[in-house]
């Protein structure tokens, strides 16, 4: 083999920033639009049983377009996805900033979501395929972990400033943003290989669409109404559609989802982990965010820079995360993340009710790293071996699918809490972080499902993946 372009390293941390970005952005919008939510309501009039509906509608399409997201990119091309994504994301966040009325405001939210679909699961494989050798890999999901936590953390914080100035900016910032990423993708991405010659399963991706939608869309509305009958109608219709689905793909030449995928424990036990993960996570962040602007009285700039040290956090194993993983396996290093998980936020429940910020802030470091450790560790669980190698676009969907659908599930259920518990906003809070533990301790115990390490040693890879690392190296 040649030897790399004495750029190489450059060329290649180019492209695993680009991705990563890319992926920010993404997060960035779970958590940005909370902050500005009074704004909004006050300049567009909105009534407040529509305006959790400008979170909800993201989520929902998110989640539901999901699986398709990956399909299309294993189908299609991982490059031209990702690009098609930024172009709808991009022109979704300026429909949302221009938006005069509530509903064409929830419409861009949901078109929004939809082009996350597209562009995260791309961007992830994209990154996945980019790094053959599993210590670079490690190395770049390292990175690339740090910046999306950071991006779901940091969300809060950009939101608070950019609410001074008008609520408006808050989708208006995307735009930049995903002009760069998608004027960088011109040169930095590897070029799609020739058409596969497989065919995209229209009723299959219809049903699990569905499907995952109306199951997103029933935990939000369980949330919402704190209401069992209509949640519980749409979840028998989407448990419906999963098992026409499963049937469906079952007996499909080309089916949307490789059902030896949820046989493989890595994949498995890492998407069990993810969905608890993203539940703790979307549901400290709302919770502390609530807390201290109504507990405490804290302006939106100062709730947002309460943030910071959970983005600290994400960043602080940065290099260390991505020789960790490949050292101890990823079933130890998540189970280490998933701990530290369980005791911050027993700490930042009991920080709560003694009122005491700088604990609370504390903790909220601890939770930054977790959450970037069990990003990397659940990536590389449920995005290697022979299986994931078939499908890679698809193994990546089901790791984002799985943690917003853990996420809307988290909101779900705590804000219910806060409605139920009687008592001071400190007490009604701490209660409803205790719960949020018991979603990473439901964590812990879903880590055994993944083997001991390494899942899947000495897979071979596939050799054109190597094409990239000759071309533009990898990470120094």
């Amino acid at each position: 083999m040649a030897e790399a372009p004495a750029d190489a390293p450059r060329a290649g941390f180019a492209l695993l920033f680009s991705l990563s970005m890319a992926q920010f952005m993404v997060v960035l919008d779970f958590t940005i639009v909370n902050v500005a939510l009074p704004s909004i309501q006050d300049g567009l009039h909105v009534a407040t049983t529509t305006l959790q509906w400008l979170v909800s509608a993201y989520a929902v399409a998110f989640g539901g377009f999901l699986l398709l997201g990956g399909r299309l990119a294993d189908v299609y091309g991982r490059a031209r996805l990702y690009r098609i994504g930024l172009v709808v994301f991009v022109a979704a966040s300026i429909s949302g900033g221009l938006a005069v009325e509530p509903g064409l405001l929830i419409a861009s939210r949901v078109v929004q979501g939809i082009g996350a679909a597209m562009l995260a699961p791309a961007g992830l494989s994209l990154l996945v395929t980019s790094y053959p050798d599993e210590k670079e890999r490690s190395r770049a999901l390292g990175t690339y972990g740090a910046i999306v936590s950071a991006g779901f953390a940091s969300g809060a914080v950009l939101g608070g400033l950019l609410v001074e100035v008008t609520w408006r900016l808050v989708f208006f910032v995307n735009v930049p943003i995903g002009v760069a990423l998608l004027a960088a993708s011109l040169r930095l991405l590897p070029p799609d290989p020739p058409g596969s010659g497989r065919r995209l399963d229209v009723p299959g991706a219809i049903t699990v669409t569905a499907g995952v939608a109306l199951l997103v869309l029933a935990i939000v509305r369980l949330g919402d109404t704190r209401q069992a009958t209509q949640p519980a109608v749409l979840a028998a219709v989407a448990v419906l559609l999963l098992a026409a689905f499963v049937a469906r793909e079952r007996r499909a030449q080309a089916p949307l989802l490789d059902l030896a995928l949820l046989k493989d424990r890595g994949i498995a036990g890492a998407n069990l982990t993810m969905i608890t993960v993203g539940a703790f996570n979307a549901a400290q962040v709302m919770l502390v965010a609530l807390y201290l602007q109504e507990g405490r009285g804290l302006s939106p700039i100062l709730t947002g820079l309460c943030f910071i040290p959970q983005a600290a956090g994400a960043f602080a194993l940065s290099g260390p995360a991505g020789r960790l993983v490949p050292a101890l396996g990823p079933r130890r290093v998540l189970a280490i993340a998933l701990s530290l998980a369980l005791l911050a936020l027993c700490g930042a429940a009991l920080a709560v009710l003694a009122g005491s910020l700088p604990a609370l802030l504390a903790a909220q470091f601890v939770l930054g790293i977790a959450a970037r450790l069990s990003q990397v560790s659940s990536t590389l669980a449920g995005t290697r071996g022979p299986v994931a190698a078939r499908s890679e676009g698809t193994a990546s969907a089901l790791l984002t699918a799985s943690r917003q659908c853990g996420s809307a599930l988290g909101v779900a259920i705590v804000s219910a809490a806060l409605v139920a518990v009687h008592g001071a906003t400190y007490h009604r809070t701490a209660v409803a972080v205790f719960i949020a533990a018991g979603f990473a301790l439901l964590g812990l115990l879903a880590t055994r499902v993944v083997p001991p390490a390494p899942p899947h040693p000495h897979t071979p890879q596939p050799e054109q993946h190597h094409l990239f690392g000759h071309r533009a190296g990898g990470i120094p």
